[in-house]
C-alpha cells in the first residue's frame, strides 16, 4: 500500500504553478490538489479511504510547505526530477497517511487492475 501511495503522490503533485512566494499555499490551490488526488485515487480505493488520504496529503502538504516551496516542489514533479531531499519528504508524507489509514483500521485492499483493451 505505501508504495503505490508513494507512487500516486509523485503523480498527484506533478504539476506546476507560477509565481513563486514564501507565501501559505493559497487555499484554492490546496481544494484543487485534493480534487485531483480524490479523483485519481476514488476509483482504485474508494471513497472512504482516498477522502483520508487526500486530506493528510494535503493537510502535510499545508503544514510542512510555503508556497514558494510547494512551487519548488511542484516544478521538480513535473520535470520527473526528484532531488533527494524532496523524494525523502514525499516518502515521509506517504508514510505518514499510509499509517494513519492503517492505524484507523481502515480496510484498504489493494488496487483494481486497470482494464485493458479486449481484442
Amino acid at each position: 500500500m505505501r508504495m503505490i501511495f508513494k507512487s500516486f503522490l509523485v503523480i498527484f503533485m506533478s504539476t506546476s504553478v507560477m509565481g513563486a512566494d514564501t507565501e501559505a499555499i493559497p487555499a484554492d490551490l490546496l481544494q484543487l490538489d485534493h480534487q485531483r488526488c480524490f479523483k485519481g485515487c476514488v476509483s482504485d480505493f474508494g471513497e472512504k479511504t482516498c477522502k483520508t488520504l487526500c486530506d493528510c496529503t494535503v493537510n502535510s502538504f499545508k503544514e510542512k510547505l510555503n508556497f514558494g516551496q510547494y512551487l519548488a516542489l511542484s516544478a521538480e514533479l513535473s520535470k520527473g526530477e526528484v532531488s533527494d531531499p524532496t523524494r525523502a519528504l514525499l516518502d515521509s508524507i506517504a508514510n505518514q497517511c499510509a499509517s494513519n489509514i492503517e492505524k484507523s483500521g481502515m480496510e484498504i485492499g489493494s488496487p483494481k487492475p486497470k482494464k485493458g483493451k479486449e481484442k
